[in-house]
């Protein structure tokens, strides 16, 4: 069963993900939930519900990661806060990213600043199960 939590993410680090250069997200938390999906609320200027990302193994640092990529080395390095690595599988786009003013208003969203998990939107969750999404990577 796949398990989510929202999260948010600065434009500039989506854009390297979908290029492809991002292949871990770096957080200090670990959810005590098992979860395999993250949904990305994309920050200002955006604002927008826009990602679901679909995420593999989770390396707690000091463990090593052994895939090139943006921010990496610096967490193989001790040299971020972050201490935990989670690694992004595959990235999808919502056909139709939801604006903050519709998940405010429609599904009583705050964008989270650390995570949220998605039973805390049940209704917003489902909505985005059934939304058309498209692969990016």
């Amino acid at each position: 069963m796949k398990k989510a939590i929202f999260l948010s993410i600065k434009p500039k680090f989506t854009k390297k993900i979908e290029m492809g250069e991002k292949t871990y997200e770096f957080r200090k938390y670990y959810p005590k939930q098992e979860i395999n999906m993250l949904y990305v609320y994309e920050t200002a200027p955006t604002c927008q519900l826009k990602y679901i990302i679909e995420i593999g193994e989770i390396i707690k640092y000091p463990n090593k990661i052994t895939k090139k990529g943006y921010g990496n080395d610096d967490f193989n390095n001790g040299l971020k806060k972050s201490k935990y690595a989670y690694e992004i599988k595959h990235l999808y786009g919502l056909e139709r990213p939801i604006s903050l003013k519709i998940l405010r208003e429609k599904y009583n969203f705050v964008p989270p600043q650390g995570y949220a998990y998605d039973t805390k939107y049940p209704i917003l969750t489902e909505a985005i199960l059934n939304s058309k999404i498209k692969r990016i990577l």
